[in-house]
This record gives structure tokens, C-alpha cells and sequence, in this order.
């Protein structure tokens, strides 16, 4: 029981392992770019290689359910969460505020996804590690390679702001969350975990889509995205290994 919850526990830290990497950079409009452009390519391979065969083997055709589900409630928070496009950045102060905001706006939303989808993680790396500690090592140091990026990503968003420092704290203890609650209740049924990805699947497709996908297009020409996607694809070719 120790070992799953000191590995649950450090899979939450590297997200800051990557927030502060970021802190520390000094050029940060440049790694946003590249970050944004490797956290797109690192999400997408989230779905398409860890949720998205998962949510097959179930073979339930019901679960676009909660996947429509999941989308049409990150439209209610973009709505809800103050948001500001951008079409490019210039040198004023009034396009770098409104830039920043909506970076800020994307950090919010993708962290109200991850944070369940963690939790579900935490769930997965609990359970395999109480049975097998050498699997639930591999899976630690799979999870957390994949949350170096994202915590870019999270970093270069969030304006420094107190209730963002509560976003992160909640997004690192997820997958601890996810721990105690098998902890405290036991397994959760199938159905349950299966409606709970599902529903995170819907949600992490609405970021990948019309938050990062945006940002990518309008960066497409410069060499910080097409080295960050390049990263991205070895990354997911490093976890994959694993």
C-alpha cells in the first residue's frame, strides 16, 4: 500500500518538474511555443495509444455517451471561464495582456481535464502496484515522462494567480486522490472507471482541438513548433517502449 501511494505521489511532482524547468527559461515565448506545440503531440498520443484502446475493449457503443458528454461540458466552461482569442502577438501591452489570458483560459480547462483523468491513472498505478511493485514502476516512470510536457504546457498558461497555485496542487495530489479513493471505498465497477475515461476522452479532445490545434496552426511556420512536435513523437516512442 506504501509503494502505491509514494509512486502516485511522484508522478503528481513531475508535473512541476516542468513547470519549473519553464520558470526557469529565458526566453519564455519561444518554449511556449515549442511547449504547446509537444504538449498537442503528447495528448494526442494520450488518446489515440492509452484512452482510446482502452475504451475499445470495453466494446460498449454507449460510451460516446459520456464522451459527448465530457465535450459538450468543456463548451460550457469555455463559455463560463473568462476566454480571449488572439490572432497574434505584437509588442503592445494590451495583445501580450490578451494573449495571456487566453494561455490562462487553456491552462484552466486542460487542467480540469488532466485532474480527472489522473485520478483514473492513480486508480490504474495503485492497483498494479499493490499486486506487482516492478509493473507499477514501469508504469510510474511512463505516466510521469508523459507529465514533464504537459506541466510545460500548464506552466507557460497559468498566470501567476492564487487560485491557479490550487489548480496545481490538485492536478499534482490526482492521481494520490485517485489512490485513496480505492483506499477508502475498494475497486470501482468497470462501468464506472469505463464512463469515467470516456468522459475524459471527450474532454481532452475539445483541448486538443479548438485550444492547442489553434495555437499550432498559428505558429506553423516557426522552428520552436516543428521542434516540439518532433519531441513530442519521440516521447510517446520512449513511453510506448516502456
Amino acid at each position: 500500500m506504501l509503494y502505491g501511494l509514494i509512486f502516485t505521489f511522484i508522478v503528481g511532482l513531475f508535473f512541476l518538474i516542468g513547470i519549473f524547468l519553464l520558470e526557469n527559461s529565458k526566453n519564455k515565448e519561444k518554449l511556449s511555443i515549442f511547449t504547446i506545440s509537444l504538449a498537442f503531440v503528447v495528448m494526442l498520443g494520450l488518446l489515440i495509444f492509452d484512452l482510446l484502446p482502452e475504451l475499445i475493449e470495453t466494446k460498449n457503443i454507449y460510451l460516446f455517451i459520456p464522451m459527448a458528454i465530457g465535450f459538450l461540458l468543456l463548451v460550457f466552461l469555455d463559455r463560463l471561464i473568462p476566454h480571449h482569442h488572439h490572432e497574434h502577438i505584437s509588442d503592445s501591452s494590451c495583445d501580450k495582456k490578451d494573449h495571456n489570458m487566453h494561455l490562462n483560459h487553456i491552462g484552466t480547462l486542460t487542467i480540469i481535464a488532466l485532474g480527472i483523468h489522473n485520478m483514473i491513472e492513480g486508480l490504474s498505478l495503485y492497483s498494479v502496484t499493490i499486486n506487482n511493485i516492478s509493473s507499477g514502476l514501469l508504469m510510474m516512470i511512463s505516466i510521469s515522462l508523459h507529465n514533464i510536457p504537459l506541466g510545460f504546457s500548464i506552466g507557460n498558461s497559468l498566470e501567476k494567480q492564487k487560485k491557479n497555485y490550487f489548480l496545481i496542487l490538485f492536478l499534482c495530489l490526482s492521481a494520490t486522490i485517485g489512490a485513496l479513493i480505492i483506499i477508502l471505498f475498494g475497486n470501482l465497477n468497470e462501468i464506472v472507471i469505463s464512463n469515467l475515461l470516456s468522459l475524459t476522452f471527450g474532454m481532452l479532445l475539445y483541448i486538443l482541438i479548438f485550444e492547442l490545434l489553434e495555437e499550432i496552426i498559428k505558429n506553423r511556420k516557426k522552428k520552436e513548433t516543428i521542434y516540439g512536435i518532433i519531441i513530442g513523437v519521440m516521447i510517446l516512442i520512449i513511453t510506448n517502449i516502456f
